[in-house]
């Protein structure tokens, strides 16, 4: 679903007619979840990523409503956590046994093949409280929101992102940095759907954001495979090659937290520019 605010209609209420049909949209994509578990749950948890960060902006902007169906939303999204992170980890586990050799690559084939993509439990009932948190949202009181409070939301989430980071960098964490991606997407949703009230702000912003995210999950991915190799059991002549293979895991993840921690220095900057207040003319 197209991630925009309509330009002739008012933003609040554009806001929560987006934030009503991102859960329908959402909704909908489990529809075929028995056929296609992985793919139904990824674009569904996207869905619901979106109308969170939503729900969020809302909430900032006095819409006290909007802070209960954000929990409800984390939470339905979480019960379907576990078939994207198994799909995650066995396509990365795909990939590095490619590039590896001997019994570190029999370690990755073996944890490749012991996840599998399968629908979620009770998933008629997550897509039938999806159904019912939209209709919920779409009758929902939608808070007036001009463009320049829309503006003053963004950077108030920007700052949200730089705290995140300053906390990162005092204790580097996987929560600290997991916390720290979960705001750079926030603020990337945003930006999307400010985009077309705000091209020269959070129009060009987007795009910046969007590479760091990417980079991050890429992060994401690596700290998951690094998670599941602690845990999976291998017969005692590869338990050697497992040790090795974690290792190696873990000092990619660490190159990758880096990458991304350096690359935010000269991002921050140019995202408070793209977002800084912009004064008119007397």
């Amino acid at each position: 679903m197209r991630l925009s605010l309509p330009p002739n209609q008012p933003i609040g209420p554009a806001l929560a007619v987006l934030a009503a049909r991102l859960t329908r949209d959402a909704a909908e994509r489990l529809a075929g979840v028995a056929d296609k578990p992985v793919g139904s749950v990824h674009r569904a948890r996207v869905a619901l990523k979106r109308g969170r960060s939503v729900l969020r902006l809302l909430e900032k902007a006095g819409a006290a409503w909007a802070i209960m169906p954000r929990y409800r939303l984390t939470e339905l999204g979480a019960r379907m956590s576990a078939v994207r992170e198994n799909a995650v980890a066995a396509s990365l586990a795909r990939r590095v046994a490619r590039r590896l050799r001997g019994r570190e690559r029999a370690v990755a084939r073996l944890l490749a093949g012991r996840t599998c993509g399968v629908a979620p439990p009770g998933a008629e009932q997550i897509r039938a409280s999806l159904l019912r948190e939209s209709g919920e949202l779409a009758a929902a009181p939608a808070p007036e929101i001009s463009s320049a409070q829309l503006r003053e939301l963004l950077r108030q989430c920007l700052g949200r992102v730089i705290r995140r980071y300053r906390d990162t960098v005092a204790n580097p964490t996987l929560e600290s940095v997991h916390d720290w991606r979960k705001a750079v997407i926030v603020l990337r949703d945003q930006a999307a759907f400010a985009a077309v009230r705000w091209p020269d702000g959070a129009g060009r912003a987007h795009p910046l954001l969007m590479r760091l995210a990417r980079q991050l999950g890429r992060r994401g991915d690596l700290a998951l495979l690094v998670h599941r190799l602690h845990h999976l059991r291998v017969p005692p002549p590869l338990e050697p090659a497992r040790q090795r293979l974690i290792g190696r895991m873990q000092a990619q993840r660490a190159r990758a937290t880096l990458t991304a921690m350096v690359r935010w220095l000269g991002l921050e900057r140019r995202l408070r520019r793209l977002l800084a207040e912009r004064k008119r003319p007397a």
